[in-house]
């Protein structure tokens, strides 16, 4: 059982997000579009290609960070590439849950359920 934040909104419903570590999140690239996060997909989407440009000047298209003989400079950027690909599965259902507040969603309740949609439907029977 994972537990479950609900948030109602007063003319579309409840929605639920998870609680925790987003595993798809940092495996996907395209995981903010399905969230209605567009502004995080841009600025990941950026992140991502300037982060591979700067691999690609130092390493060129073919090889890649030896890690025994890397050098500062290259463990720093290292540490940073690994920092913001995992970022989403740390943030992702924070940010979800943020989108959905602006949205004009109240946090509502907190359930202990299997999956989204059994959250959902505990919320439904909550409420009336």
């Amino acid at each position: 059982m994972s537990s479950y934040k609900v948030f109602k909104h007063p003319e579309k419903g409840f929605e639920a997000v998870k609680s925790g570590f987003a595993w798809l999140a940092p495996f996907n690239p395209i995981w903010p579009l399905f969230r209605g996060l567009w502004m995080l997909f841009i600025i990941y989407i950026f992140f991502i290609l300037v982060l591979a440009s700067i691999d690609a000047q130092i390493y060129g298209l073919v090889k890649v960070i030896d890690i025994k003989n890397a050098n500062n400079l290259q463990w720093i950027l290292f540490i940073i590439q690994i920092v913001i690909f995992s970022s989403p599965g740390f943030k992702g259902n924070e940010w979800t849950a943020n989108n959905l507040q602006k949205k004009g969603y109240i946090f509502d309740c907190s359930i202990e359920a299997k999956n989204k949609d059994e959250a959902l439907r505990l919320a439904n029977n909550l409420a009336g």
